[in-house]
């Protein structure tokens, strides 16, 4: 009985959209391009990035596809906001990438019920405005954020990674927008990080963060960390600090 009601609500999808004809055209849609099916029959990725796809992201359109654990539609021109009943719907979220589209306005205030999600990424679209702390208070399982190329301001969130919330995080991307004011101390907690992207912001107290995430970080072998545009900071060790350096990017 869902395999009818999936398949109308992936038929909507398209129909919402200008863009090439996908290859869904035959009665068995668990033979749809771009579609994984597990084995009782639920759709469980939507796998469609560089597609030429064109539209609005409206919830709706989705909304049945209440088991989807793996969500690409990146390199498209989608747009329109991101708007809570999109996570309240797919609660099971566990990779959401739209990088490279044409999304806008801010992040909704919360991420609904959704403990699974594990890689969000926002990056290279339009997104505005400050990110609310409270969007990750679910997001237990998180290991990668990425908002670089939009135009976030107010300051970084500091509530990613306090003690017993996100232990798992590894990267986190905030490059190539509008965030200001100091990075807080909050992100010290981020004892699996390794990727921490900030430059080409207007950021400020960086090297006391440093000196705090320094002390926080005991298990990481490679860390990477860019700020304030030139200056990149890598961090190699193994159980012990090896080596410090800043070289500058051409």
């Amino acid at each position: 009985m869902h395999a009818n009601k999936l398949r109308t609500s992936l038929l909507f999808f398209t129909l919402t959209l200008s863009s090439p004809t996908l290859n869904w055209t035959s009665v068995n849609c668990c033979h749809w391009e771009g579609i994984t099916y597990d084995a009782d029959g639920w759709v469980t990725h939507l796998l469609l990035p560089s597609k030429g796809l064109k539209g609005g992201m409206f919830p709706s359109s989705l909304g049945n596809l209440t088991h989807l654990t793996h969500l690409n539609l990146s390199n498209n021109s989608l747009y329109g906001s991101l708007e809570p009943r999109f996570f309240k719907s797919l609660n099971l979220l566990q990779i959401l990438d739209l990088r490279y589209n044409l999304l806008s306005s801010g992040l909704p205030l919360y991420l609904g019920s959704n403990n699974y999600i594990q890689k969000l990424d926002f990056s290279s679209n339009r997104f505005h405005g400050a990110i609310p702390s409270s969007f990750f208070q679910q997001a237990r399982n998180l290991t990668s954020f990425n908002v670089s190329n939009n135009n976030f301001s107010g300051p970084i969130p500091s509530f990613i990674c306090l003690k017993h919330s996100f232990p798992s995080t590894r990267l986190l991307d905030f490059s190539s927008n509008k965030f200001h004011d100091s990075i807080s101390r909050g992100l010290g907690e981020c004892s699996k990080l390794q990727i921490f992207r900030t430059g080409h912001n207007n950021l400020s107290g960086f090297f006391q963060w440093i000196s705090i995430m320094l002390l926080n970080l005991k298990n990481w072998h490679y860390l990477s960390i860019q700020y304030m545009g030139p200056l990149v900071i890598e961090l190699l060790t193994s159980q012990t600090l090896q080596s410090l350096t800043s070289p500058l990017i051409n």
